[in-house]
């Protein structure tokens, strides 16, 4: 009897430094996973031949995906497949990656936002699974986010909805790169907390909030700040869940209580008790694991 065969996605995440990728089961089980450097200071060029070196290392190991899914940061348009532009990335403007990857490897394509991959990991698997309404933000370099509203993940009219790092929470604060005021992610990122102490990580400045007072000082700035930009989130979406991800969420986990109290306390009241606020259950596959679900939205 010859054994059944597996129906298997491949998902790719292109970061500035790495693309993560993954090969999902039927049950959307992570059965392989690899990294290689993503070369994008280089310009498209050089990252088109990272992912086709990542395709070849795993169907060399006997995968044959059905479909192939790919985040990435930046303006995408995912109807199209294309990369407007990333601001991380060199070079890059209207790189159609979906067209390009299709035509060399004749497996349909999906791209999208990473932080949208990011949101529909959480929203199909991890901790946001059941919920109708979700909110999730990724602080890391910057801030990413990602919408799921009445039981489908929102793009907006451009494909560029859920930029939560770019709303303003001060009206007259620090420039952002955006060309707006006082933006979230001028405030509650690494790169806010590097710009105030430049010799230490992001990491280290929570880990040394309770012995060093420079440390403490940002980090209580910092949670101020989140908790105000987390309450109007709360109150503009009214969402089941908000999720808190990447890597400063982990320095997050002793203040979680503290902030649940604080935007229950100031969200409007029916808002403040439904609202559940919890870190993410994928750290660094959650990309590239959305992105290998991108085939299976309706």
């Amino acid at each position: 009897m010859t054994p059944r065969s597996i129906t298997k996605r491949c998902g790719l995440d292109i970061g500035g430094t790495q693309i993560k990728s993954v090969i999902l089961d039927e049950a959307f089980g992570i059965i392989d996973e690899m990294e290689v450097p993503s070369n994008a200071y280089l310009g498209p060029d050089a990252v088109k031949d990272s992912i086709l070196k990542v395709l070849d290392i795993l169907l060399g190991r006997g995968h044959s995906p059905i479909s192939i899914g790919i985040g990435c940061a930046g303006s995408v348009d995912s109807k199209q497949g294309i990369v407007r532009n990333s601001p991380n990335f060199a070079h890059w403007k209207s790189v159609d990656l979906k067209g390009w990857l299709e035509q060399k490897t004749h497996i349909p394509v999906k791209v999208d936002n990473d932080a949208n991959c990011a949101t529909l990991a959480e929203w199909k698997l991890g901790k946001g699974k059941g919920a109708s309404h979700l909110v999730l933000l990724t602080l890391g370099t910057g801030i990413g986010g990602g919408l799921v509203l009445d039981n489908r993940l929102y793009r907006g009219a451009t494909g560029t909805g859920g930029e939560l790092g770019h709303f303003s929470i001060q009206a007259n604060g620090i420039q952002c790169a955006c060309g707006n005021r006082g933006c979230f992610e001028r405030y509650c990122s690494a790169s806010a907390l590097k710009m105030k102490l430049p010799n230490y990580t992001a990491k280290e400045i929570f880990e040394l909030a309770e012995s060093n007072d420079e440390c403490k000082k940002l980090v209580l700035e910092f949670l101020h700040h989140l908790k105000v930009g987390l309450t109007s989130l709360a109150n503009i979406f009214d969402p089941d869940i908000l999720l808190l991800g990447g890597a400063i969420s982990k320095g997050l986990s002793p203040y979680l209580g503290e902030i649940r109290n604080w935007v229950k306390e100031s969200a409007f009241p029916a808002i403040g008790e439904h609202l559940q606020i919890e870190l993410t259950q994928f750290e660094n596959n959650s990309g590239a694991l959305g992105a290998a679900l991108l085939h299976t939205e309706k």
